[in-house]
């Protein structure tokens, strides 16, 4: 709806004060050249973007007078027993005051008392006490937390909760936008903001604290909501947020152009709010690591470690690379019939070198430090597996010590695997010569006819379509589609598929690792969803890893800051993966599998850098 003002050229000089929700409208504040500096005007919407006039006139009676609204920013409106409070800053000169005025209705406010200026913005929790308290976050450099019984008097923590991130969009000083209770926790939307040349560019980003503990951080988002430089270019001012059905508004003065409304494309809508990436995390167990080094068999005694695993029988079977001090990589074998405790674990590995490609001639070479991977000499490497039918197939990475590793394939049947007849088919090489080329694995069944196989040439993930398994030395994967690491994300650097894919009926769930330029040399997990009958699309993409290296088992080993998944089994819903640590350990980490498809699905909701923006005054 067209506001009508008194003349066309008033809507570009319009200021914006602020905003107020009553769970039926939404109120904003806002002050024309052509209203008297005392008074300001209040116009109605009912979704946050059609407004019309509501009041005009309105007016802050301080002591015998009225405020001078020109004077006044920063306004902060809530409901509290059944009135409507407003908080606002005031400048005079160079004399600075922090005002708290209440009123019965949006159009009548009285100040009650004049406080010392915080010298900062805050932002009260909505409907909130944490210990019988007010809660306010504050900005500044970083977001810092105050508590208030009266409103009046605040006791400010210096803890910082918020800091600035090197090499992320919010390394500027950060600022407090809005603060709000959802039933996830407390949600923050902040600013990080910059002076370019004429221009104020700010960056929006949003945090998730726990209502209980509202100096804990539950999840932060890893990139902006948007950017006001992608839209305007000139000085802009954000002046009020507000949540409406489970979406987020916000209002931008913009110089020369109005006042704008923005609905950041956050949030899922109908079944209450959805955070990107709030819950989107495996759980690692207690009992990690369940598998170390055993002292008792030389060929394991070094490390244990990148698990391929299957489920069948019963039990999960798990194939890990082991080390001993020769440094030869060999396959181990251990079961487990929770997914969690090893109930069994073989004296002898199940799966040695055997071909020239991966065993290391002493006599003719001198080891090549270029391709060494978790201190290997040579041998079979960082396996996966997958059945088809009645057959199990294993691949891995072949490495003789001196070339380029390669992809090796094998198998062997079911039944002679429970059975502990450890007959496998000769291995073969699949992928180029003279390329490294790792994380293979295969799909479980056919898709269009073909089967699929993933790998990697750095930095992508390779997708290969082929008629049958039956390589004989001749042929190589081609790698014809490709997915690749994301610019300016956690994964930025280099990605590879982890174990083999998942079916589920939203798509093949692909975990998988990455390396990101911000954190060189410290792997990571996360998750894709590709589409059931084109895996070469990617439908979802976590935003942020579902598991980091942070415990001490995953930083204290043979390599400091790995996690590294080779294996994955569903066990009643439940999705186990497991991972190598520090090159070293086999780790478990678990998440219900309904629960993390959905969390992964809301995780890239909208694109983040187009929300809806509208001009309303």
């Amino acid at each position: 709806m067209e506001l009508k003002l008194p003349a066309k050229e008033d809507k570009k000089y319009l200021r914006g004060l602020g905003v107020f929700y009553d769970e039926k409208f939404i109120y904003l504040l806002f002050q024309s050249p052509k209203d008297k500096k005392q008074e300001f005007r209040i116009a109605k919407s009912s979704d946050g973007f059609e407004f019309e006039i509501f009041k005009k006139n309105c007016k802050i009676k301080r002591n015998s007078d009225y405020e001078d609204i020109s004077t006044t920013y920063d306004y902060e409106l809530f409901k509290e027993s059944k009135k409507i409070n407003l908080l606002y800053k005031r400048s005079l000169g160079k004399s600075w005051a922090y005002v708290i005025s209440q009123g019965s209705n949006i159009s009548s406010f009285s100040a009650k008392k004049m406080l010392p200026w915080m010298g900062v913005t805050g932002s009260i929790v909505r409907d909130f006490k944490y210990e019988g308290k007010y809660v306010m976050y504050v900005g500044g450099n970083s977001i810092k937390i105050a508590y208030s019984e009266n409103l009046e008097k605040w006791d400010f923590s210096e803890k910082d909760l918020i800091s600035p991130r090197e090499n992320n969009f919010d390394n500027e000083p950060i600022e407090i936008e809005y603060a709000t209770l959802t039933e996830k926790g407390i949600l923050i939307i902040y600013y990080s903001a910059k002076k370019s040349g004429e221009s104020n560019i700010y960056k929006i980003g949003a945090a998730l604290l726990d209502k209980n503990e509202p100096t804990k951080i539950l999840w932060r988002a890893n990139d902006a909501l948007w950017d006001t430089s992608l839209v305007w270019k000139g000085k802009v001012e954000l002046f009020g947020t507000i949540m409406h059905e489970d979406e987020i508004i916000s209002y931008w003065n913009v110089a020369g152009e109005g006042i704008f409304a923005v609905l950041y494309s956050l949030f899922k809508t109908g079944d209450g709010l959805q955070t990107r990436n709030v819950s989107l995390k495996l759980d690692k167990h207690s009992n990690n690591p369940i598998l170390k080094p055993n002292d008792k068999n030389s060929w394991e005694t070094f490390n244990t470690f990148n698990p391929a695993a299957f489920y069948e029988d019963g039990k999960v079977h798990l194939l890990y690379r082991a080390q001993g001090y020769d440094y030869v990589s060999v396959i181990g074998y251990a079961t487990s019939n929770d997914g969690i405790n090893i109930d069994r674990r073989y004296d002898e590995p199940v799966y040695t070198p055997r071909e020239t490609f991966e065993y290391f001639d002493k006599k003719q070479h001198k080891i090549n430090k270029k391709y060494i991977s978790g201190g290997g000499y040579g041998g079979s490497e960082d396996p996966r597996i997958t059945k088809i039918e009645d057959k199990l197939y294993m691949t891995y990475v072949a490495f003789d010590g001196y070339n380029p590793p390669r992809v090796a394939l094998t198998s062997i049947n079911l039944d002679d695997f429970l059975n502990q007849r450890w007959i496998w088919e000769t291995p073969v090489l699949i992928s180029p010569p003279n390329v490294v080329d790792k994380n293979a694995c295969i799909f479980p069944e056919k898709i269009r006819g073909k089967y699929v196989i993933l790998h990697r040439i750095y930095p992508d993930i390779l997708i290969d379509y082929v008629d049958d398994l039956n390589f004989d030395g001749t042929k190589w994967l081609e790698g014809k589609y490709k997915i690749s690491p994301r610019k300016d994300k956690w994964d930025s650097r280099k990605i590879g598929a982890g174990p083999p894919p998942i079916k589920t009926k939203e798509g093949w769930l692909l975990i998988y690792q990455a390396v990101g330029n911000q954190d060189a040399g410290r792997y990571k997990i996360g998750a894709m969803l590709l589409d059931l009958e084109n895996p070469e699309k990617v439908l979802y993409r976590s935003d942020a890893p579902i598991l980091e290296p942070r415990e001490v088992y995953e930083n204290e080993g043979f390599k400091s800051g790995v996690t590294y998944p080779c294996g994955a089994v569903v066990i009643n819903n439940v999705i186990h993966v497991y991972y190598g640590a520090a090159d070293s350990y086999v780790c478990v980490a678990t998440a219900n599998l309904d629960e993390f498809i959905s969390e992964l699905k809301h995780s890239e909701i909208a694109n983040l850098n187009n929300p809806i923006i509208q001009k309303i005054l």
